[in-house]
């Protein structure tokens, strides 16, 4: 579980992306519900990329104002972004296709141990993971199920995720998400490494999504009445959700220890009347989220990258708007996850 981290650092604004929420196999499986409670009707139809099906709404109204409040959310064009975070079965299906031989101590480092021993009070486990790691022995991933979730349990957020590997995440997808696509060029040129600072490629075709992007999804709504177009929660709402175990109602969100132990990783998009304007699932709560702000030290050198959204851990503050983080890329935990970027369909 997160501590509370305030770096005494200050946000290089970085360039604008987007984002897409990825569903486990192709059309049909693992489908999480329409949004409902209101949002947007600019929902993209899921695709396939190789092993991979994506479900992404779309995020327009390019040029909209920054948020008086913060500064944030101004973003200059259209773009696409996750209904929800990158689950347990997506991310299972990445690990099978690229780290059965790992190519290097970076790919290696894809999996974590705490991705099958999950603190108890958490889960019972998330991704197991035998074999030997060679030709002759390799890694097989495996489920590790919910006995309450069932059939939903590949819908869990995938936890314990650093920047790294959610940039060669987005890797594979760029390079087509087959088992022979690259973790190392694509979205972020990463050539092995496992530490520093690096931003995306301009030709990135996924992506993780810039701070601004992000909060646009989550806070902004060109219906909202009065001056600012911003709510203070991603919920639709400026009340604070309530944290009750899902589906809850239509301001609510797994945050603040709503669940019970052993059930805090709720399936993606299980608050099912909880969306954001634009569609949006579990951006107040579940998991933090990495973003590719750049954080710089007092001598203006980068460090840390961004975080948003809160999680199923303790901190009501920092499901609201004015709750960022920021950690250095190699950092990972039980309540850290992702989803990605792409262009709009």
């Amino acid at each position: 579980m997160r501590k509370g981290h305030m770096s005494r650092t200050f946000p290089a604004l970085a360039g604008t992306v987007a984002c897409a929420f990825i569903l486990s196999g192709c059309a049909g499986a693992g489908e999480v519900a329409a949004p409902s409670g209101g949002a947007s009707t600019s929902s993209s139809p899921a695709n396939c990329v190789g092993l991979t099906c994506i479900e992404t709404v779309n995020v327009t109204d390019a040029g909209n104002p920054p948020d008086a409040d913060t500064g944030r959310g101004s973003v200059d064009h259209d773009f696409a972004i996750g209904s929800g975070e990158v689950t347990v079965g997506q991310y299972l299906d990445f690990l099978n296709a690229v780290a059965t031989v790992p190519a290097s101590p970076a790919v290696e480092a894809l999996w974590s141990a705490d991705m099958q021993e999950t603190k108890g009070y958490v889960s019972a486990g998330l991704i197991a993971r035998t074999g030997a790691g060679t030709s002759s022995g390799p890694y097989a991933y495996t489920e590790i199920p919910d006995p309450v979730l069932g059939a939903d349990s590949s819908r869990r957020g995938i936890l314990n995720i650093s920047w790294f590997s959610a940039a060669r995440f987005a890797n594979w997808l760029h390079n087509g998400a087959t088992p022979t696509a690259d973790t190392e060029t694509g979205a972020y040129t990463l050539d092995g490494a496992t530490s520093g600072v690096i931003t995306k490629n301009p030709d990135a075709a996924w992506w993780i999504p810039t701070e601004d992007e992000w909060y646009k999804a989550a806070y902004y709504d060109p219906t909202k009445p009065g001056d600012n177009t911003y709510w203070l929660y991603p919920t639709k709402s400026d009340e604070l959700p309530a944290d009750d175990p899902f589906p809850g109602g239509a301001n609510s969100a797994n945050f603040d220890g709503a669940m019970p132990e052993g059930q805090k990783i709720t399936p993606t998009g299980a608050y099912t009347s909880s969306v954001s304007h634009y569609g949006t699932y579990d951006q107040a709560g579940l998991l933090w989220e990495w973003n590719d702000a750049v954080y710089t030290d007092f001598e203006d050198a980068p460090v840390t990258r961004g975080m948003r959204g809160g999680s199923w851990s303790l901190g009501m503050i920092n499901a609201s708007k004015f709750g960022p983080r920021d950690y250095e890329p190699t950092y990972d935990d039980d309540d850290t996850g992702f989803r990605l970027a792409t262009n709009p369909r």
